[in-house]
């Protein structure tokens, strides 16, 4: 009978320990604050010095935002061209083509585009995504900037490039083997590059600011998948936010 009370006196203590602990746990949380006093400092310095006219920052952890600011000229609703970092935008929007079975990632490009006679044809959907296609990374020196109207005006011109490499063969940095992804996704789809990344991506995570424009001011209109992807801060942030969650925005 001793032996048995005991057991279970010691039972209820660790009980009482872990729970606690648990709760010391928590509140020690609850009260974390995070000094990031010299991260303002350094972003505030690039300002004054007229590094940047404005800048604005967003950290989130575990899906709570714990800082966000806005610096100089930048307000919520600024929106600005995010370079390469536009580049995933356009890997989920032709990712998510490929989950409707509408394209594979093993799709060559003659499959959709035939005129692509030569070693471009050859190229696959990953490998377009992932510079290893053998493009040539941007236009050549000598050939206009691009003032194309359409996606499709755009591929046609790098029909006439000469490959780089075999595919597969090389990783070479570059944009215009994602312009020919693109095009298959509009070709897979019926529907333009705008359209397609606004149904597939921006709307569903409410990214009302965010859109493909050209690089420049030459007159075009032609998105650029590579480098033309503008947005604000938080629409941004709601991309990462459903890339971090495996998929998962706001509940869908």
């Amino acid at each position: 009978m001793k032996k048995k009370i005991f057991w279970y006196i010691f039972f209820i203590t660790s009980l009482l320990m872990l729970v606690s602990v648990s709760y010391a746990q928590k509140k020690k949380q609850a009260k974390l604050i995070y000094n990031l006093l010299s991260v303002q400092n350094k972003i505030q310095g690039w300002i004054d010095s007229g590094y940047y006219k404005g800048a604005s920052i967003i950290i989130v952890k575990d899906n709570q935002t714990i800082y966000q600011n806005y610096f100089g000229n930048y307000k919520p609703e600024t929106v600005s061209y995010i370079a390469s970092a536009g580049k995933s935008l356009a890997a989920a929007t032709i990712a998510a083509v490929v989950d409707e079975g509408k394209l594979s990632w093993n799709d060559k490009v003659k499959k959709r585009l035939p005129q692509f006679a030569d070693a471009k044809g050859e190229a696959t959907l990953a490998q377009l995504l992932s510079h290893t296609a053998g493009y040539p990374d941007y236009q050549p020196n000598n050939q206009p900037i691009d003032i194309y109207q359409t996606l499709k005006e755009s591929v046609d011109h790098i029909i006439n490039l000469p490959a780089d490499t075999l595919p597969g063969t090389k990783f070479k940095y570059g944009g215009l083997a994602m312009q020919v992804a693109g095009r298959m996704a509009e070709l897979a789809t019926g529907k333009d590059w705008e359209t397609l990344f606004q149904e597939k991506i921006a709307r569903p995570l409410n990214m009302q600011l965010t859109h493909f424009t050209p690089v420049d001011s030459a007159g075009g209109h032609t998105p650029m998948l590579g480098g033309g992807a503008r947005t604000s801060l938080q629409d941004y942030a709601n991309f990462l936010n459903m890339i971090s969650n495996e998929g998962m925005f706001n509940g869908k």
